[in-house]
């Protein structure tokens, strides 16, 4: 039986789907549900990290259709958890807002609670870390050597970003939104988005009624979300949170959205196909309109399956995925995550041979690299 046709993966598909557009639930699809179901409902909300939205829909069931007692106690305690912890970052986000302004480096909010303002009941979305964008010439390296003199402690965190803890939640400063393993899109994406930086036309959003932060272009920022999301599926996996933050920005913003200029983008990085798969799987099993996507639909089919199965074992980010986990070890560490890249790769060249079927020649070329720097 694969991972879409498991009973308890249809009932949590239904839950999160009534969840994320605000439809009503049929109480009767959940009368009689056995307490090992809802318990494995309860932990594909968390491998997908999307617990507080499911938890809030199954307290609306009727009494005698509500889960066991501890597992609704357990949902009730999500429920709050969530909503403390979305509190906390806004109030973050505040303080940040005020101590950059002052010292001169304007910013641009991404993904995060900027995604979260698109969701029904914002605080119930699972809140991860504060991704900021220095987006004016210097300010990435000049932010650095500020938060250094303020005596922060600073991690290297990737290609395009330096991260740092703040009272307990993950601060990554960005140099870039994004960046592609393919080197012809990675100098194409520098060019368009440099030029998108220069003109400066960036939105904004309003996060809890008072506070007002700026965000990239709408059309701009629905293209990079799913390139986030699909990088992310390339390389390790992903889950169905990211997916829920792609469509609901599309929803919301439908009307703001340059549908002609966001498709040549698409085709532009070649990322129509996996786009038109992920607009299919999110029709298909989160009840999603298909008038959202400004790009032509397809029919299922074997690869949208596929992506859905992997979407579903893998979990958020890929962490849940059954069998051996990374190892703490740094060498070792970096050797699984090497060879999952890769298997991965292969898994899905099909799909994107230009994203997925590259990557085992980027990966070796740049592990190389490191080989003959130490």
């Amino acid at each position: 039986m694969s991972a879409i046709e498991k009973p308890a993966n249809s009932h949590f598909l239904r839950l999160l789907s009534a969840a994320i557009w605000g439809h009503p639930l049929e109480a009767s699809d959940f009368e009689g549900i056995d307490k090992s179901i809802w318990n494995e409902i309860a932990s594909m909300a968390q491998r997908q990290s999307v617990r507080a939205l499911v938890a809030d829909k199954v307290l609306l069931l009727p009494a005698d259709c509500l889960p066991p007692s501890d597992i609704t106690l357990r949902f009730i305690s999500v429920i709050e958890q969530t909503k403390n912890a979305n509190r906390v970052m806004i109030n973050l986000l505040k303080e940040l807002q005020e101590e950059y302004t002052r010292a001169g480096f304007p910013f641009l909010l991404l993904k995060g609670l900027a995604n979260g303002v698109n969701y029904p009941e914002p605080l119930l979305r699972n809140p991860g870390d504060i991704d900021l964008l220095l987006y004016k010439k210097g300010d990435y390296e000049r932010t650095r050597e500020w938060l250094t003199q303020k005596g922060v402690d600073i991690e290297p965190g990737g290609v395009v970003h330096y991260k740092y803890d703040r009272n307990g939640i993950a601060v990554e400063n960005h140099s870039h939104t994004t960046y592609f393993n393919n080197r012809r899109y990675n100098q194409r994406f520098a060019r368009v988005e440099e030029a998108i930086l220069t003109k400066g036309d960036f939105a904004t959003v309003d996060i809890d009624g008072e506070t007002s932060v700026s965000v990239l272009p709408m059309t701009f920022n629905a293209f990079f979300l799913f390139q986030h999301l699909f990088h992310h599926f390339v390389n390790f996996g992903v889950g169905l949170r990211q997916v829920c933050d792609w469509v609901l920005f599309l929803h919301k913003h439908q009307a703001e959205i340059d549908g002609d200029e966001f498709t040549r983008l698409a085709k532009q990085f070649a990322l129509l196909y996996p786009m038109q798969l992920f607009a299919r799987i999110a029709v298909d099993y989160l009840g999603t309109p298909e008038a959202i996507f400004p790009f032509p639909m397809i029919p299922n089919n074997r690869h949208a399956d596929k992506v859905m199965c992997d979407l579903l074992e893998g979990g958020n980010f890929g962490f849940h995925r059954p069998g051996k986990k990374r190892p703490d070890e740094k060498m070792a560490g970096m050797w699984f995550s090497f060879v999952t890249t890769i298997k991965r790769s292969i898994k899905f060249a099909d799909i994107s041979p230009q994203h997925c079927g590259i990557l085992p020649f980027t990966k070796l070329i740049n592990r190389l690299k490191i080989g003959f720097k130490h």
